[in-house]
């Protein structure tokens, strides 16, 4: 075999590959020979069909068979002798074999990047450093309040936190306008569910009452159609009602699900899992940082081949997460763009993050794995059950190793880059800031 190497592109590659033809030729023959006392012809007796008979009816696609192995055998080996990593198939382009002639094909292929080390120049990673305290505590509880609050119907005009029940119809120079109109609405006001302007028309109103008022929406609202323009609105109050918040007391807990020790037992609970949450956040905010570092430390040219299988994965993934939830993928524009930008930060980060593993022998601790088992569980009501449950499937096993890798990985890199402690408090840790959400009539 005879191969020759040709560099078409920075990561492209196209092999010339050179058999003999008759080692071509003689399996052929081989192969048709070995199936001619097994072939079955009208007007011959079982096994005793012509050699040449044979040839002429199974000829053709014995050739292609011996030849898609013989490609695929030569292609294994050639690649092996040149030290070449394909990135993906290749693409073959065979030419037309002669009898008594070499046989020849090319190989055209994209190779993974050569990365000879892993640069940590220049990563500097901030690690929050937070507690919870009484007074986050606190917070949680109120919240848990605000979930389990009654409403009582008043008679009186609404104010700030009462909530309202409303039928509105909106008008758009005259003309009704999707979305525009709802049939007993609820909402409470001052919690920015509707339009601030809409809802301060509704602070004073009172049961039964039938308000008419312009709202003027923002230039940055959603709908292109409202952005900026005047709309009339109809609104009648169907009922106010004031939020009764329950007491924070045993009958509480246990409604929360704690049989026993009250609400201080309920706190210890909600200490417990907010600790859980911020070493988890903790954790998921240092490896962002690890990983921006590396791809901004360690540019690579990738395989268009593996962005584009990438971005098909992730297309076919957020379409059929949609699908699940009754939405029509095929009535929705896509905008490839992101899908091929987050490919590409995934398969440079596969190969940065490999090219670590192979070149530092990082492998799964096992007893990392356990730990993270056990953090997971903590959460479940039967621990030890989902601990069998993880064990007992290799797929979600190895899901767990390999974010246990990642983990050993980015704790490989904090040894090796500066980390700055940043103090801040719990909510500042878990909840960090974001841009403001659109505004909306309402949800």
């Amino acid at each position: 075999m005879q191969v020759t190497v040709e560099a078409t592109g920075e990561l492209e590659r196209r092999l010339t590959i050179t058999l003999p033809g008759g080692d071509f030729e003689n399996k052929v023959q081989e192969r048709l020979r070995s199936m001619a006392p097994r072939v079955k012809m009208d007007g011959f007796r079982p096994g005793k069909v012509p050699y040449k008979v044979v040839e002429r009816r199974y000829g053709p696609a014995v050739r292609q068979e011996v030849l898609d192995e013989f490609v695929q055998n030569s292609f294994r080996d050639a690649i092996k002798q040149e030290s070449l990593r394909p990135a993906g198939p290749p693409r073959i382009e065979p030419s037309q074999w002669e009898a008594g002639k070499p046989f020849e094909y090319t190989a055209t292929f994209e190779v993974l990047p050569d990365i000879e080390s892993i640069n940590l120049e220049g990563i500097q990673v901030k690690r929050p450093q937070a507690e919870v305290t009484d007074k986050d505590i606190d917070s949680v509880l109120e919240k848990l309040r605000d979930q389990h609050v009654e409403w009582e119907p008043v008679d009186r005009p609404a104010q700030e936190t009462d909530g309202v029940t409303i039928t509105y119809h909106g008008t758009l120079e005259g003309e009704p306008f999707p979305g525009g109109s709802k049939e007993d609405f609820f909402a409470i006001l001052g919690k920015g569910t509707m339009l601030k302007e809409f809802e301060e028309h509704l602070v004073g109103a009172e049961k039964g009452q039938e308000l008419a008022f312009e709202v003027t929406f923002p230039e940055g609202y959603g709908s292109q159609e409202l952005a900026g323009r005047k709309v009339d609105f109809v609104v009648k109050v169907t009922s106010v009602a004031a939020p009764r918040l329950p007491e924070i007391n045993e009958d509480f807990a246990e409604k929360l699900g704690i049989k026993e020790g009250g609400v201080e037992a309920l706190r210890q609970e909600i200490k417990a899992s907010m600790i859980r949450n911020l070493e988890q956040t903790i954790r998921d905010r240092v490896r962002d940082q690890v990983m921006d570092g590396l791809l901004a430390a360690n540019p690579i040219t990738l395989p268009t081949s593996l962005v584009e299988e990438e971005a098909q994965a992730l297309r076919e993934q957020t379409q059929a997460n949609l699908a699940r939830q009754g939405i029509k993928t095929q009535e929705l524009p896509v905008d490839e763009a992101l899908f091929t930008q987050q490919a590409r930060r995934r398969v440079a980060l596969r190969l940065i993050l490999g090219t670590l593993l192979e070149k530092k022998g990082i492998k799964a601790d096992p007893d990392n794995v356990k730990q993270r088992i056990t953090e997971l569980a903590a959460s479940y009501e039967d621990p030890e059950e989902f601990s069998r449950w993880i064990l007992s499937d290799r797929e979600r096993l190895s899901e767990i190793e390999g974010a246990v890798l990642e983990g050993q990985i980015v704790d490989w890199v904090l040894d090796q880059v500066e980390v700055l402690d940043e103090p801040m408090s719990f909510e500042e840790a878990v909840n960090p800031p974001v841009s403001s959400p659109e505004e909306k009539i309402s949800d």
